[in-house]
């Protein structure tokens, strides 16, 4: 498999970065309650799991450390987690031996799902692929490797607050456009080597509809009152007026040619 150059170069960028998310990863492995995005809020508030996961096939696409994979396989699942990145993934195969829940970790990448048509039952990304591979190409695999009926939810940073994102991260987030919306595809941030994808929701319920898949829910997020965030660019007063990050849950409806 020839790898495009944004694979490379995210992979590359994680590798070096994993160590950062060791311990959000251990931390996520112990806690039973998920916990949501940059704010931390509560599946409870959200319920973006299914509460009930018992022997479903479920997939997480770009894994990272692994620590949603082990909230689906506490419901239940039987599940597989995908990364590119082996720093990540042996974080969470070392959590996993930990936690003994027999999650099932594979090296591979959202554009390029390892796996056979119709598969799972449920899949989800949280960040991982929904921003680092290219919607255009991870989309129609997260549709092809599940089966008809299932669910698909994902997260990424809300497009509004990438409009308004300064390029200079201790800036963070302003109350004046930053970039074009409608031309919002490729990020490449002036002090990063990474490669992120961001669409404008148009083009975001085009692209699941042309899939097969039907739009459920969009679930907005913003700052609760008081909440503060390890990133430097969230600014949790910005966050109290508009949405920073957003979950799409879609299930598919028709088989996508």
């Amino acid at each position: 498999m020839t790898l495009k150059k944004h694979q490379i170069t995210n992979r590359d960028y994680w590798q070096t970065r994993a160590d950062w998310y060791v311990k959000p990863g251990e931390k996520g492995w112990r806690d039973p309650n998920p916990k949501w995005g940059i704010w931390g809020i509560s599946d409870d508030e959200l319920t973006v799991l299914p509460a009930d996961l018992n022997g479903k096939n479920c997939l997480e696409i770009g894994c990272g450390a692994g620590y949603v994979s082990a909230w689906m396989a506490r419901r239940g699942a039987f599940v597989v987690g995908v990364d590119p990145t082996p720093n990540q993934l042996s974080t969470a195969v070392r959590l996993n031996k930990e936690q003994d829940l027999n999650v099932h970790f594979v090296e591979g990448f959202g554009e390029t799902l390892p796996f056979a048509d119709e598969t799972f039952d449920f899949a989800i990304s949280e960040y991982g692929a929904a921003l680092w591979a290219d919607p255009y190409e991870w989309i129609p695999e997260a549709s092809r490797v599940l089966k008809l009926g299932a669910s698909l939810h994902f997260m990424t940073n809300h497009s509004l607050s990438i409009t308004c994102m300064a390029d200079d991260e201790t800036e963070g987030l302003t109350k004046s456009l930053q970039r074009p919306y409608l031309s919002l595809y490729k990020t490449q941030w002036p002090d990063e080597e990474s490669v992120e994808f961001h669409l404008p929701h148009g083009k975001w319920i085009e692209l699941l509809v042309s899939n097969g898949f039907e739009i459920k829910r969009l679930i907005e997020l913003g700052a609760p009152s008081g909440s503060v965030s390890r990133y430097q660019w969230a600014n949790s007063e910005w966050g109290q007026s508009w949405p920073t990050e957003e979950i799409w849950c879609v299930t598919k409806t028709v088989n996508s040619l």
